[in-house]
């Protein structure tokens, strides 16, 4: 391939002449305006039907075709995260089965490319709707229209389906009017005077022309126009629910009325959209769901089969454990999902530059293949199968992406299928004038969330501003801009994943040029992060960096001030020293539980760290603790073997290990502390951000003292008295080992009075 192919060249839809009509965003709704059918014929022409999207479709349709010799239909969960597909996926089932023709003619089924299997079941479904009463369907967000009443809001997805008005009364007139044959000439005779029937029943109860159009129609219904206005407010009260029998009832209405066969009803769905949320944490409403469908099930039978969609599994809370029972088809959708969809819809390459591109990213492997190294996020084995798929963005980066979305909506409502298909999108088409080895930048997630993340109040103003002002048209500048964005992005990600924004992790994510490769971004990076540093937009902890606001930077400074004041504080470190081995050495022991003879008395263990020989007068084995900061360990053994074999003292010593690295995270959590003590609880947002930051340091330092101690406590050295070792695989096994052997030292009489009897004497004398 020439190497000035464009990016653009390689994809089956050219990222600069398409567009995603819905914004990534699938909407259960019928659709009316011409805008809004190309949307679903766009939906049903791009639906990826692999993965769970498949599996999903046959569950759903099988499970119908083979229960509808059977009592009731089990009702279908589709779960997964926000924005996975869920909305998207119960939009082309619910066509796929009504199969209704698009205003241009086209068909659902015929749009959407489909394995055989599912192209099978399809027609199956349609040969049983001819033997009943069709196929019908009605889909809808159970949270719109009467989202207080579950009944109404069924009742009104169902009725808008049929082409009726949503509320109830104005509905139950419809129907009765067709019912009675007057539904046409009642319209025609509005039509007329240019007036709509659905617009009139708006006010219903006031509306003149409407009365006396129903009086036109059926001269039988009142006397007169003031006459009908009362009937039809008695006929047709106005409520915002009905009882579950009147919404069977009026549900049956409106099958019968779609029905090809009025004898018959038809094999109907009702999908139910964002039934969790609509539930949230209130179990009545659970309740009054689970009514509503058994209720349904219970009049309809095997017709009629309800789709609901959630973001968790039903097992996941007590309020949608309720609906267990009866939605008993899961269709779980995941991330693999997300990926074959964007990979299908945006990022679909041309067959025969397949081969090409597969060169020039193997030719590019071992740029490729040392991004985030080490990392959660870093190279895997399957990466090298979806290279092509997934350029021009590295599957490392698109994981990244992943990561950063999820971490930045802190509220958990961030449609992931949506966010990331219109954002690899808008990368694609970023790319699409570049050359042949060109990959788009980590930063890139950045630009297209800066606002939403202003919004939810994850980026602060000010950092916005630092990373916005630095791009003044350089190539430095802009260098700049994208590296503090990535320092950003990463600050927000979990310690979990191991990525910390050094020079080495900012290098992997910012590089677009594989062929130029990383080799001068790695020269250039540390000295333009320098500058950042001493222009106070960046500090650096350890290698790592982070973005700076102004009052951070105060905090930045207060903590510098406290940490070389204590680290000059030779006592106040000593003493913190101590307290950390104190507190290790009493986590380890506290596992040592000694059981003397076969009476299996409890016997203690007492831990004295003065340098002063302790007492074995207490009854417990005394464990004198010293460390190598205050007594060499030549002393440690000679006090041992000066105390003699009878003595049942365990002598215990902790070398002096990692020093100077102790000494370091010691100062550094004191000096975190101190700061945040004396600056308290802050009330600006910058405030609030730099006290979490403050928090995540004393964290780190503490995390770090207590691996240190820990490393302190794998080489102590336990001597019994006498001056013998102890051996242990580690130390609580050796002071355990040690301690046995003192028992007898200690209560050396113990064995002439022992039994595993006594329990039983003492029980016999004080049941007298």
């Amino acid at each position: 391939m020439n190497p000035m192919t464009l990016i653009r060249e390689t994809f089956v839809r050219d990222p600069l002449k398409t567009t995603l009509p819905n914004a990534g965003v699938a909407k259960v709704t019928a659709p009316t305006t011409d805008e809004e059918w190309s949307v679903l014929k766009w939906e049903l022409s791009t639906f990826v039907c692999e993965g769970e999207y498949h599996s999903g479709l046959r569950r759903v349709l099988s499970s119908y075709l083979t229960c509808l010799d059977r009592e009731t239909q089990p009702a279908v969960w589709i779960s997964g995260f926000f924005g996975c597909g869920k909305s998207h996926f119960a939009r082309v089932l619910e066509y796929l089965w009504r199969d209704l023709q698009l205003p241009d003619g086209a068909s659902p089924r015929g749009l959407v490319d489909l394995p055989e299997e599912i192209a099978e079941l399809l027609i199956e479904l349609s040969t049983a709707g001819r033997r009943e009463g069709g196929l019908w369907s009605a889909a809808g967000t159970v949270s719109g229209g009467e989202a207080s009443y579950v009944r109404a809001a069924l009742l009104g997805i169902i009725f808008k389906s049929a082409g009726l008005p949503t509320r109830i009364p104005q509905a139950e007139f419809v129907l009765w009017a067709r019912q009675e044959g007057i539904h046409d000439p009642l319209s025609g005779s509005l039509a007329a005077s240019n007036r709509n029937l659905y617009h009139e029943l708006r006010n219903m109860y006031v509306s003149t022309p409407l009365s006396e159009a129903l009086l036109e129609a059926d001269t039988n219904f009142a006397s007169d126009v003031k006459q009908a206005k009362v009937q039809l407010k008695e006929q047709f009260p106005n409520r915002a629910d009905v009882s579950t029998e009147e919404m069977v009832n009026l549900i049956e209405q409106v099958l019968r009325m779609s029905s090809t066969d009025p004898k018959k009803l038809p094999c109907t769905m009702i999908v139910l959209d964002e039934t969790q949320q609509y539930i949230g944490t209130d179990s009545e409403r659970a309740l009054h769901v689970q009514e509503a469908v058994e209720a349904c099930c219970s009049r309809f039978g095997s017709h009629i089969q309800f789709v609901a969609t959630g973001q968790s599994a039903l097992a996941a809370s007590p309020q949608l454990s309720r609906l267990r029972d009866r939605f008993t088809i899961p269709v779980e959708l995941s991330d693999s999902d997300v990926e074959k969809v964007i990979r299908k819809v945006v990022l679909r390459k041309q067959p025969d530059k397949v081969s090409a591109l597969k060169a020039m990213l193997g030719e590019c492997s071992g740029e490729i293949d040392r991004h985030l190294t080490g990392t959660t996020l870093g190279p895997r084995n399957e990466d090298r199968l979806n290279l092509v798929s997934d350029y021009p963005l590295l599957p490392v980066r698109r994981r990244f992406w992943e990561r950063v979305l999820r971490a930045v909506d802190r509220a958990g409502t961030a449609a992931q299928l949506r966010t990331q298909l219109r954002m690899v999108h808008e990368a694609a088409r970023a790319a699409a004038e570049l050359p042949l080895g060109t990959v788009i930048g980590a930063d890139f997630v950045y630009d297209q969330q800066e606002i939403s993340m202003l919004q939810s109040g994850v980026l602060l103003p000010e950092k916005a501003g630092i990373i916005k002002q630095m791009r003044d048209g350089t190539e430095d500048g802009d260098l700049k801009s994208r590296l503090c964005a990535l320092i950003f992005l990463i600050g927000q990600l979990p310690s979990d994943l191991k990525l910390t924004a050094n020079t080495d992790t900012l290098a992997d994510l910012v590089v677009t040029d594989l062929r130029a490769g990383s080799g001068a971004a790695r020269q250039r990076i540390p000295e333009l992060l320098q500058g950042l540093i001493e222009r106070g937009d960046l500090m650096q902890v350890g290698d790592q960096y982070r973005l700076q606001t102004r009052e951070g930077s105060e905090w930045e400074q207060n903590y510098r001030t406290t940490l070389a004041k204590i680290r000059g504080n030779d006592a106040t470190v000593a003493a913190d020293r101590t307290e950390a081995l104190q507190a290790a050495l009493s986590g380890v022991l506290k596992g040592v539980k000694l059981l003397h003879g076969e009476s299996k008395t409890p016997r203690a263990l007492q831990m004295h760290y003065s340098e002063e020989l302790p007492s074995v007068d207490s009854g417990a084995i005394p464990l004198w603790i010293r460390d190598e900061w205050t007594t060499p360990e030549k002393s440690v053994r000679n006090d041992a073997q000066q105390a003699g074999t009878d003595d049942p003292t365990l002598c215990v010593f902790l070398p002096r290990r990692g020093h100077d690295a102790l000494r370091e995270q010691l100062a550094g959590a004191a000096a975190a502390k101190e700061v945040l003590e004396r600056r308290g609880i802050p009330t600006s947002d910058e405030g609030k951000e730099a006290r979490i930051g403050m928090e995540t340091r004393q964290r780190q330092h503490e995390g770090r003292v207590e691996k240190l101690v820990q490393e302190v406590l794998d080489e102590a050295a336990v001597y019994q008295g006498g001056g013998n070792r102890v051996d242990g695989v580690d130390l609580e096994s050796a002071v355990r080992t040690g301690a046995e052997a003192s028992l007898s030292r200690l209560f050396p009489r113990f064995k002439d009075a022992d039994s595993s009897k006594w329990a039983r004497v003492m029980s016999r004398a004080r049941e007298g």
